[in-house]
């Protein structure tokens, strides 16, 4: 069930000294009766829009799980953030960054649809709600249990480990990109952060860059190191 105020409910469930269990987030909050009935608030009113994606990317990882099997091979473990301490500073820098990087990844590698994935892009709202909806699979969730609406204890639920390894493989896919780049650049190659690349601005390094990542399918666009940082903060 779905309500406006939740946190009323909850400091009502308190006064009246009720058993429940409670979640919270920072757009999203999740509160469970002692029958197991979920009640739910979402704080933003731009996420409500686009919650539909969660279900269309659980739908097709199911679907992929059942082609394809739970073996999941997971991309090798890279940093989100790599920087070439060799660089030198006096070089002009410029990025190229990966358009909407994770949720392209997950349509390359087909653990998302292209109908799931034009969707996620009809709006630019959607943005959150697309990190979110791959973010969060397989993720352990943190309940505060009240008894007697006292909070007495908090409860970890562990996720699933195959949806987990699903999300680490689009992330490290993503970073497997930069790297590719890094190596193609050698010392005019800066930096990586998720997955915008900076690195020394010729018109040859560009060409080298953007024909890396088209060579996957995917597309990009220039960024200026200012503009990144905040977005990156903003994610």
């Amino acid at each position: 069930m779905i309500v406006n105020n939740i946190d009323k409910l909850f400091k009502n469930y308190i006064s009246l000294g009720k058993s429940f269990k409670i979640r919270k987030s920072a757009n999203y909050t999740e509160l469970v009766t002692s029958a197991g009935d979920k009640i739910y608030q979402n704080k933003n009113d731009k996420f409500k829009g686009g919650l539909f994606l969660f279900g269309m990317v659980k739908r097709d990882i199911k679907d992929y799980l059942y082609k394809n099997g739970k073996d999941i091979d997971v991309y090798e473990e890279l940093p989100v953030n790599y920087q070439n301490e060799n660089f030198d500073k006096t070089k002009k820098i410029i990025g190229i960054d990966i358009d909407n990087a994770y949720w392209s990844v997950a349509k390359l590698k087909k653990y998302i649809t292209l109908k799931t994935y034009r969707k996620g892009l009809e709006k630019k709202e959607y943005k959150t709600i697309r990190l979110s909806s791959l973010s969060s699979l397989g993720k352990e969730r943190v309940y505060n249990v009240y008894e007697n609406g006292e909070h007495t204890r908090d409860e970890s639920i562990n996720g699933d480990k195959t949806l987990r390894k699903i999300y680490n493989d689009i992330r490290h896919s993503t970073y497997g990109v930069m790297r590719e780049v890094a190596e193609e650049l050698g010392n005019d190659f800066e930096s990586w952060k998720t997955d915008c690349v900076f690195f020394n601005d010729t018109k040859e390094n560009r060409v080298i860059v953007t024909e890396i990542i088209e060579s996957y399918g995917l597309s990009c666009k220039i960024e200026h190191r200012k503009i990144v940082e905040k977005n990156k903060v903003e994610m």
